[in-house]
C-alpha cells in the first residue's frame, strides 16, 4: 500500500476505504481513473473528520459531489477522493418573513430534494427537477436552469475549509453569479445549505416539472453519457448583438449557437463528440478519455474565436 492509503486505512477503517477505485463509472460522462483511495462518506460527521485528518496529514483531498459537472483525469486521482453522500432534510421551525426555511445535506441528490419539496407544499425550485447529480454540486455551481439560478434560493450555507473550520457564510457572502460561487475560489467543502422557499400550489408546480422536462428532453442528449453544458453562454457584445439580430436583447448569446454556427456539431475527436442535439453538449460516444475531452474542447474554442472574435469559458470543471 501506498502511504496515504497506509495512514487512511490505519484511521478510517470503519468507512471501508476502497484503493485504486475506478471513478468512471460514478461520473455521467463516464470518464475518469482510479483514485489512490476512494470513501463514500453519509454523514457530516464523518466528511469533518476525514477533511481535518487530511489537513493534519498533508494529504491531497478531492471532492466529489454527484460528479455531473466535472471531468476527471482517466489518468486517476493520487490522494484521498470522497464523495459527500449525506442526505440529511429537516423542514426547520424558522421562517424568513413568508418563506419556509429547509436545511438539507450537500449529498442530497438535486432532483429528489426538489421532488420532496413539492410534496412538502413549497414551490419555487421546479425547474431544477431535471438537473443531475447533487446539491453540494449544484451550489457549488450556481445550477441554472436558463435564468433561474438556485442560488438566489438559498439563505444560508455550511462549509468545513481546507483547513478544517467550519462555516456558515450568507446569500450574499456566497457571491452567487452566472455559473459562479465564492467555493469555486475558496475550494470550501459544502456540508449543508438552508433554502428559503415560498409555499407553492402542488398542481402548478408538477406543470412547471413537466414543462422544464420535455424542453430538456426536447433539446438535450439526455440518453447518452454527457458533461452537461461544456462551455458558459458569452456576454453579449455590440458586435455579437449587430451579427445575431436575434438575440440582441439578451445579456448573452448561447455558446451552443456560436459552435452551432461555427459547423461543429457532431465534430469529433476519438469517441468524445459535439453533440448533434446541442452543439454546448459533449457526449461519451464509447471509450472517450479526459485527454481527448480536453483536445475536442480546444479545438471548439479556437474554432469559435476564428469565426466570432470570441473566448469560450468552461462551465465544467477539470479534476486531476
Amino acid at each position: 500500500m501506498t502511504q496515504t492509503q497506509t495512514l487512511i486505512q490505519a484511521q478510517f477503517a470503519h468507512l471501508h476505504p476502497e484503493f485504486e477505485f475506478q471513478l468512471a463509472p460514478l461520473t455521467y460522462f463516464k470518464i475518469g481513473g482510479p483514485a489512490e483511495v476512494f470513501l463514500d462518506l453519509t454523514t457530516r460527521e464523518d466528511i469533518i473528520d476525514v477533511v481535518r485528518f487530511c489537513h493534519k496529514h498533508e494529504l491531497k483531498l478531492t471532492v466529489l459531489s454527484g460528479a455531473s459537472n466535472v471531468i476527471v483525469s482517466s489518468h486517476g486521482l493520487r490522494g484521498v477522493v470522497i464523495r459527500t453522500g449525506n442526505e440529511q432534510y429537516h423542514i426547520l421551525p424558522d421562517k424568513l418573513g413568508e418563506k419556509q426555511l429547509i436545511a438539507v445535506g450537500a449529498g442530497y441528490k438535486t432532483a429528489l430534494f426538489v421532488r420532496q419539496t413539492i410534496d412538502d407544499g413549497l414551490g419555487g425550485l421546479e425547474y431544477f427537477l431535471g438537473v443531475p447529480g447533487r446539491l453540494g454540486g449544484a451550489i457549488y455551481n450556481n445550477a441554472h436552469y436558463l435564468s433561474d439560478l438556485i442560488g438566489k434560493h438559498i439563505h444560508q450555507v455550511e462549509v468545513i475549509t481546507r483547513a478544517g473550520e467550519l462555516r456558515w457564510l450568507s446569500q450574499e457572502e456566497c457571491q452567487f453569479g452566472y455559473d459562479r460561487s465564492v467555493f469555486q475560489q475558496t475550494n470550501d467543502i459544502i456540508l449543508q445549505a438552508v433554502f428559503a422557499l415560498l409555499p407553492g400550489d402542488k398542481e402548478r408546480s408538477l406543470e412547471l416539472v413537466k414543462e422544464a422536462t420535455l424542453y430538456r428532453a426536447k433539446t438535450q442528449p439526455l440518453g447518452e453519457p454527457s458533461s452537461g453544458c461544456y462551455f458558459q453562454n458569452t456576454p453579449n457584445s455590440p458586435l455579437l448583438k449587430e451579427r445575431f439580430a436575434q438575440f440582441a436583447e439578451r445579456r448573452e448569446c448561447p455558446s451552443a449557437f456560436l459552435i452551432d454556427q461555427a459547423g461543429l456539431k457532431g465534430t469529433r475527436v476519438g469517441d468524445i463528440e459535439v453533440s448533434t442535439k446541442h452543439a454546448a453538449f459533449f457526449v461519451n460516444k464509447g471509450n472517450g478519455t479526459s485527454d481527448q475531452v480536453l483536445e475536442l474542447a480546444q479545438l471548439v474554442k479556437d474554432r469559435v474565436k476564428e469565426k466570432f472574435g470570441v473566448e469560450l469559458q468552461e462551465e465544467v470543471f477539470l479534476l486531476e
